[in-house]
Order: structure tokens, then C-alpha cells, then sequence
């Protein structure tokens, strides 16, 4: 099924032309914002707006009817009210076109005519051999090779290994916002509204054999087949990491999910236990969700839940060992040998326990040697770094506090600076050499030089919280334990990390 998937999707995600069904020249329409975003994307293809009463809109002729474009459109975005999709899709099927992207709202999701109107639009689609997204959608977004951004908000994220699936457009638009803020780029982004033709296991499954695409994201209402959805999704998680919030845990949020795309969501109980069974990670916010993607795209998965905490200040360790206690992570004791190594290292009053506080003794030497003591260990699986960046913080301060040559502030400045930027990069280096997690947790480490450029060669896993780190770990965790259950069921090496 899914290598027929991905052939049938392939229009929708690579196509050679695409027709904006209902453009227009007013900036106040979504048929403006949405041809106006192909065309600022860079898309290459053949770009056919189409609207009865008009010549040209952009710079691009415009068609009256899609039956009249001269050649067979790939896809169609279809931004026309409910009363003409059925005339509008005719049109469609007489130009030859694969497939359509239904922006348009007003079906299922507020009444039964509207549900009514929805099923006809479907068979009609299908009669003509033409496959639909949406309706109610705010559209796609294929970064690579295509740069297309056939979607309602004027956002143009970077090529990158995520993919996305949204029933909500809105939801969509904040993880773009929240992985810009981690570097991170996009492979496909689909919005898919109320599902009445394909469904979210469809872009699931074409996700799974996307070569650009290494994590899914994915935001859910409901599920309209559970036995099919429940066989696709391990099939999937089984391939990729799958992330995946659903809506209607409350009562409060059943209601509203159907009043948004129609969706039944069912129970959230029965959920969490399929999601067990399916592989599926579930994080609770959509900030978790990006955390999550960025520690997987950039570590190592953990062989378990045993972590070593390496702070520069107390109090982070102490909140930290809390968060993860609660996160259900360990924190094994230092060893004897362990200690004995680093008593010579660390000052006489180090406090000889895990987390091992850097208060008295952050140095290069002391610190990459504790680090590579944790590392080195076959007690811990990974590590969680916090604090790193208060140096070079305070050497950025002494450098423009400097008053002259002879109190020495620019020098020392510039110095720790330089450590802090050697630091860095031999930490990146200790993890990859030990095959082990190291995810940061400072509100300054973004001021390390360097940092912007080992997080978009995907090297880091660095977040400005103590309890985003920990929750990130934990799904890296929680990979690990996915795929360690398929290996024993299957009985063989599953495809990841």
C-alpha cells in the first residue's frame, strides 16, 4: 500500500504545473495569498491562475475555466465557494488534472449538507480519476526539489528532513514557527482539513518512503478506518520516528475538534494504549513535539533510561534530577572508580555525586574530563549538559566593559570566549566518538560561537530549559524502547539509529 500511495501523491508533492483555481488580483482574497505564495516560493513549474474575469493576475495569464488551460494540469488548489466545486472539479477532470487541494471551507465541518455536498465532491472526484486533500485545508508545502508553498499563510520554511501531517492549518503554521527557532527545515507539510478523500495513514505511509523525510510530525482529530490506521501506522513508525498529537482528550476538546474538521476523535484512553502498540511517541504540546524532532535528528538514541548530569550550577542539577525522576529517567550513582578519577581532576570540595557540579572547577580540562567520565561509563547511557554559555557570556560582558590595554578585561574576555568555543566543539566531538546523547539545557548557549552553525549541521540537540531537555531526551528514550519492542516481536533489525 504505501509504495501505491507514493505514486498516487506523487502529483501533489512534485508536480510539473499547478493551477490556483479561483485566483485573484484582490490582496484581501486567500486566491491572492496563495497564488502570491507559489510565486514568492521560487515554484519552477508552470503556474496557471484561473479566473473568469480576469486577463492575468502577477504577471501570469489567466485562464476562465481549468478546462480551457491548453495543457493537463499536475495539481489544482482549488479556492472556490462550496456551490461551485462540483461545476469547478467537471472542469477539472475535462483539463486532466491528478489531483486537488480543496482550501475551501464550509462542508462537513458545520452541517449535514454540508457533510452531503462533501461525499458527492468525493465520488465526482473519483469518477474522474482525481484525488483530493481537504476540504477545509490551508493547502501543502513541498520544499524539495519542488519549492512549492501552495499554502494560505506567508511562511517559506527551509528544505529539511521534517515532514508534517495536520488536520489543523493553523497548528501547522506553529510548528513551522517553532522549527524555525530550532534551524530546523521541511520535507512536505500537509494540511489536511476534513479528510474526506485522502486521509492522514496516506500521508503517513508516503512520508514513511519519502527519501527526504526522516521525522513525521503529526497533529490528529480523528481516525476514520482504525484497523487500517492501526496496521499502516506500525508499518511507518517501524521505518521513521513518528510523533503524533491527537485531539479530544477532554470532553471539551471532542467538541470542538468536530465543530473544526468534522472529526470523531474517539476515545483518548484507547488512544494511548494503541499508540503503545503502534510506536507512535505522543508529546503533549507542540513545542515538545520540535524538542523531540530536534534531539532525534541530531543524536544518537540511548541504549536506556540512565543519565549523567553535568551543571555549572547546583540549582540546574537539583531541578534537573527532579525533572527526570518524574520523567521516569535514572540517575545512577558515581562509581568508586569514577570518583577516585575524578577527585584528580576536580578542586577537594566537588560533591561527588550525580549531577556533578562545575561551580568550583569549570575549566576546559575538568570539564571535558568529567564529561568523558560519564561518556566513557557503561553506567550511563547519555548525558545532559547545563549551563554551558556563562562563560562566553561573561567574556562578551569584559570585552565591552574594557577601558584600557592595562586591566586586561578584553584580553581575559577574549579568552574565555575562545574557551568556551573549543569546549563546545570538543563536546559535539566526545559525542559522536561514544555514540551517546548529549542534549543542552541553557539560556545562553546560543552565544557560544559556533552554535548557530553546529545546530543547522544538525550536531546539537540544545534547548533554553531545563524541563525542554529533559522531555526531549525522553523521547529519544522512548525511540530507543519502540524499536527494541519491534526487534523482539519481529525478530529482526528494524531501520533506524
Amino acid at each position: 500500500m504505501g509504495r501505491e500511495i507514493y505514486s498516487t501523491l506523487k502529483p501533489l508533492f512534485h508536480p510539473r504545473s499547478v493551477a490556483i483555481v479561483g485566483a485573484s488580483r484582490d490582496p484581501k482574497k486567500w486566491g491572492f495569498h496563495l497564488l502570491l505564495n507559489v510565486v514568492k516560493g521560487g515554484y519552477a513549474g508552470r503556474i496557471y491562475p484561473v479566473n473568469p474575469r480576469e486577463k492575468e493576475i502577477l504577471g501570469f495569464q489567466a485562464y476562465p475555466t481549468v478546462a480551457q488551460i491548453p495543457q493537463a494540469v499536475d495539481l489544482v488548489v482549488l479556492v472556490v465557494p462550496p456551490s461551485d466545486i462540483l461545476r469547478v472539479l467537471s472542469e477539472c477532470g475535462r483539463n486532466g488534472a491528478l489531483i486537488g487541494v480543496v482550501i475551501t471551507a464550509g462542508f462537513g465541518e458545520i452541517s449535514r449538507e454540508g457533510k452531503k455536498l462533501e461525499g458527492e465532491m468525493v465520488r465526482l472526484a473519483r469518477s474522474l480519476g482525481i484525488r483530493l486533500v481537504g476540504p477545509n485545508c490551508q493547502g501543502i508545502v513541498s520544499t524539495n526539489p519542488s519549492r512549492l508553498y501552495a499554502h494560505m499563510p506567508p511562511q517559506f520554511p527551509e528544505p529539511g528532513p521534517l515532514g508534517v501531517v495536520s488536520q489543523s492549518g493553523n497548528l501547522a503554521t506553529s510548528i513551522i514557527e517553532l522549527a524555525n527557532s530550532m534551524y530546523l527545515g521541511f520535507s512536505r507539510i500537509i494540511s489536511s482539513g476534513n479528510e474526506a478523500d485522502l486521509q492522514t495513514i496516506d500521508f503517513l505511509e508516503y512520508l514513511a518512503e519519502d527519501p527526504q523525510t526522516e521525522v513525521i510530525l503529526s497533529y490528529l482529530e480523528g481516525i476514520k478506518d482504525g484497523e487500517r490506521f492501526i496496521r499502516a501506522v506500525k508499518k511507518v513508525s517501524s521505518q521513521k520516528p513518528l510523533l503524533m498529537m491527537k485531539a479530544g482528550q477532554t470532553e471539551a476538546g471532542v467538541k470542538a475538534a468536530f465543530s473544526h474538521t468534522g472529526a470523531l476523535t474517539g476515545s483518548d484512553d484507547l488512544f494511548e494504549g494503541l499508540c503503545q502498540q503502534m510506536g507512535i511517541i505522543r508529546p503533549e504540546t507542540l513545542e515538545e513535539m520540535v524538542d523531540i524532532a530536534a534531539a532525534l535528528l541530531t543524536q544518537p538514541l540511548p541504549k536506556g533510561r540512565r543519565v549523567g548530569i553535568l551543571t555549572l550550577g547546583g540549582g540546574w542539577g537539583v531541578l534537573a534530577a527532579d525533572y527526570c525522576a518524574k520523567a521516569g529517567l535514572t540517575l545512577p550513582q558515581l562509581s568508586p572508580g569514577m570518583v577516585k578519577t575524578l577527585d584528580k581532576v576536580l578542586p577537594p570540595w566537588w560533591n561527588r555525586i550525580n549531577p556533578i557540579d562545575m561551580v568550583a572547577g569549570y575549566r576546559k580540562g575538568d570539564l571535558i574530563q568529567s564529561l568523558e567520565v560519564f561518556l566513557s561509563s557503561r553506567q550511563f547511557d547519555g548525558v545532559l549538559m547545563l549551563g554551558l554559555g556563562w562563560r562566553a557570556t561573561r567574556g562578551g560582558f569584559l570585552q565591552v566593559s574594557a577601558l584600557t590595554p592595562e586591566d586586561k578585561m578584553e584580553a581575559v574576555g577574549h579568552d574565555w570566549i575562545e574557551e568556551e568555543q573549543k569546549i563546545f566543539a570538543e563536546v559535539q566531538e566526545l559525542g559522536r566518538r561514544y555514540a551517546k546523547p548529549i542534549l543542552f539545557a541553557s539560556d545562553m548557549v546560543h552565544l557560544v560561537p559556533g552554535y548557530a552553525e553546529s545546530i543547522r549541521r544538525r550536531r546539537v540537540a540544545a534547548y533554553p530549559s531545563l524541563h525542554r531537555a529533559v522531555r526531549a531526551y525522553l523521547g529519544l528514550v522512548e525511540r530507543h524502547e519502540i524499536l527494541k519492542r519491534m526487534q523482539e516481536t519481529v525478530g529482526s533489525r528494524v531501520p533506524w539509529k
